[in-house]
This record gives structure tokens, C-alpha cells and sequence, in this order.
């Protein structure tokens, strides 16, 4: 039986075009300059409904922070943390989500029951 994986997961590695699972040891500042970067290079939008979202919370958090040092930034900073948080929220219901097609083992997998918003209701 565990030879049967073994020969499986060495296909879908060939499939894949590695050999072997490769491991690479990268730094948090390479990694937090990649995410930062990612965006704007490639087709993915740099205004995610979860990157408005958490940039809210970081203003939100920016005005507990600055409140004693500097209070006349309170306002604009909790005004501007509390916008981005809606607009992105609100971002999650207007913007569809990509459609990815599902395989399995090469397949194209179709699902049997359509969206329930798809559905006519019976008379």
C-alpha cells in the first residue's frame, strides 16, 4: 500500500517538473519586500478588499499610537482607518471572485449543483 503513494507522488512530481521538493531559507525582510513588491509588478490588484481592510486597522491602531504625541493626527487618521475598513469590506460583496477551474489528477472536475443564485426557482 505505501508503495502505491511513494509511485503516486513521484508522478505528480514529475508532473509538477521537480525531482525533489526544493527548500529555500529566506530572510523576513526578503520576504516582507517580496509581498510589498508582488503587487505591483504582476496582474493581481494592489487594492485587495483584505489589504483596504488591514490597512484600517493599521490607521485604527496609527491613532491609539499617536494620541498622546501627537493628538491633531487622531482625527484624520481614524477618519481615514475607518473608510478604508468599510471600503473594503464592502469590496468583499461587489467584486466576484475569480473562477479557478478544479482538477484532480489531470481532470477537469465539474460540480454537480449550480450556485444557488444560478438556480430558477420550481413553480
Amino acid at each position: 500500500m505505501g508503495k502505491r503513494y511513494e509511485r503516486e507522488i513521484e508522478d505528480i512530481l514529475k508532473q509538477a517538473g521537480e525531482a525533489a521538493p526544493r527548500r529555500t531559507s529566506v530572510s523576513l525582510p526578503v520576504l516582507v519586500w517580496r509581498s510589498a513588491v508582488r503587487p505591483l509588478r504582476g496582474r493581481s490588484a494592489p487594492f485587495s478588499p483584505g489589504r483596504l481592510m488591514l490597512a484600517g486597522v493599521v490607521f485604527l491602531l496609527a491613532t491609539l499610537l499617536f494620541r498622546t504625541f501627537l493628538p491633531w493626527t487622531v482625527a484624520p487618521l481614524a477618519v481615514a482607518g475607518v473608510v478604508l475598513f468599510v471600503v473594503g469590506y464592502g469590496m468583499f460583496f461587489v467584486k466576484p471572485r475569480s473562477r479557478h477551474e478544479k482538477r484532480w489528477r489531470g481532470k477537469v472536475i465539474e460540480d454537480d449543483d449550480p450556485p444557488i443564485w444560478s438556480r430558477r426557482p420550481r413553480r
